[in-house]
């Protein structure tokens, strides 16, 4: 990797990083959650520098060297910002305490796994990056492509999304492909170290944001076991080497559900991360069509989980935070595709009557409800057990925690998570002219999305092998 691939990086993360601490709510220490807010940072820097990238395309053009003087000079001004503001913090209010202390148990064992596991995924990654460094079918056919379209167009870059390319479905977002193009402006020319270097860092960056997430709210121990199962999910490295999109936007979806978890942590004067969650929702959307779906699915479950009549008045306000962050990234997606993108393929020509004829196949029915409970409890396969199942039978060995499950973020998380699932199947039902190879094609990939966000949910429920011995486990 050159250093100027590595500069790219470190000025988006430092980018990500300087927004997140402009928003982060001042009566919230950050130190309890330094490399929550480093990890996320990753993720959020690289997708507001492909959003910058995409805005220059529209107004410049391919960008040149300027636009690497440009995102300096905004991380110079951050850094002036950054520095006043921090001054002022340390001399600010006293944190507020909270009461679910985590835990402070710290077994070897547990530790010295993650660090093997740990060495053992990074070079897994790097060796099969090296030996398959175009990544994998669909990398050559939409991703990488489109970059490579965009990099090479000079003013004719807006053909890289000409319907004559349908088979490359060109009307999906571009967090992905604008991070490449980024990557290369900074070369100079184009390298294949590019789309594997922005694949190590969501990767990787997806890995920490859950283990430090999971380690700030119930502590280090159970950080280090949710990490584990995720790294020892052998799909999730590799499909991470396939620099497909499907690891970039299930970050974004775990992102949100952890700052919809602050928020709820810190109480109702948080609003901060209920903006920053709005974005993460936002650069999800700007990933893949599936982060519209995961808005919704996410938007409906607040609705529904406010039972209570406190969370029914908070919900008014919640939402214009949420909305604050959330806007500007969805008038990006909206002007990508009403200026841009052709119609989605799978959409385009279906008509009401084949629509109609499909909903009442009760075989498609039949089909996709068998491949989502087969797909579900087989996931996670690692040679010898499905992770799903090694999932459960740690929660029944350790139990769950009362208090967690009936909190309202985990009734959101819980719901949003099963939302999109019923999503998903409307589409394979709705959509698909051979639902037997769509579902063979992508189920997998699309759980893969969701596992991370479903580990976070599951790790902050289930009781740590000290609190299994206490009475209020069940």
């Amino acid at each position: 990797m050159s250093l100027a691939i590595l500069g790219s990086a470190v000025v988006a993360v430092a980018i990500g990083y300087a927004v997140l601490y402009a928003l982060w709510p001042r009566g919230v220490p950050l130190r309890p959650y330094r490399w929550l807010v480093r990890s996320l940072g990753v993720g959020v820097g690289l997708g507001l520098t492909a959003v910058g990238l995409f805005c220059w395309l529209l107004l410049f053009g391919v960008p040149g060297r300027a636009l690497v003087a440009v995102e300096l000079a905004v991380l110079a001004l951050f850094g002036g910002w950054f520095a006043q503001r921090r001054r002022a913090r340390a001399a600010g209010a006293v944190p507020k305490q909270v009461d679910d202390t985590p835990s402070p148990e710290r077994p070897r064992i547990v530790a010295l796994a993650f660090g093997v596991t740990l060495a053992c995924a990074v070079a897994a990654f790097v060796g099969l990056s090296a030996a398959a460094p175009h990544g994998g079918w669909d990398a050559w056919m939409n991703w990488n492509l489109r970059a490579r379209l965009i990099f090479r167009g000079g003013a004719d870059w807006r053909a890289a999304f000409s319907p004559l390319l349908d088979w490359s479905h060109p009307d999906y977002p571009l967090l992905l492909q604008g991070s490449v193009v980024r990557t290369w402006v900074y070369h100079g020319r184009e390298t294949l170290a590019g789309p594997a270097s922005i694949a190590f860092l969501f990767t990787f960056a997806t890995f920490a944001l859950l283990t430090s997430a999971v380690a700030a709210f119930r502590g280090r121990a159970q950080g280090l076991l949710a990490g584990l199962v995720l790294l020892a999910t052998p799909f999730f490295i590799f499909h991470g080497i396939s620099q497909y999109g499907d690891v970039p936007v299930g970050f974004f979806f775990l992102a949100t559900l952890v700052l919809a978890a602050l928020h709820q942590r810190h109480g109702e004067h948080t609003g901060g991360f209920l903006v920053l969650a709005g974005l993460t929702t936002g650069l999800a959307a700007w990933t893949k069509n599936e982060g519209i779906l995961f808005l919704a699915a996410f938007a409906l479950s607040a609705v529904v989980t406010a039972r209570r009549p406190g969370d029914a008045r908070r919900l008014g306000g919640e939402s214009r935070a949420f909305a604050l962050g959330l806007l500007p990234m969805l008038a990006v997606v909206g002007l990508f595709k009403l200026r841009l993108a052709p119609p989605n393929d799978l959409m385009s020509a279906l008509g009401s009557g084949e629509i109609l004829h499909r909903v009442t196949d009760p075989g498609r029915y039949a089909l996709v409800a068998r491949s989502f409970v087969t797909g579900i409890l087989g996931f996670g396969a690692n040679g010898l057990v499905s992770g799903v199942w090694l999932l459960v039978a740690y929660g029944l060995c350790v139990g769950v925690r009362p208090g967690q499950a009936k909190m309202r973020w985990f009734r959101l998380a819980a719901g949003a998570l099963v939302l999109m699932l019923v999503g998903h199947a409307a589409v394979f039902v709705t959509t698909a002219d051979d639902v037997a190879r769509l579902l063979n094609s992508s189920l997998e990939r699309l759980l893969l999305q969701m596992w991370p966000a479903t580990l976070f949910a599951c790790f902050m429920v289930i009781a740590t092998p000290g609190e299994a011995s206490s009475p209020g486990a069940a």
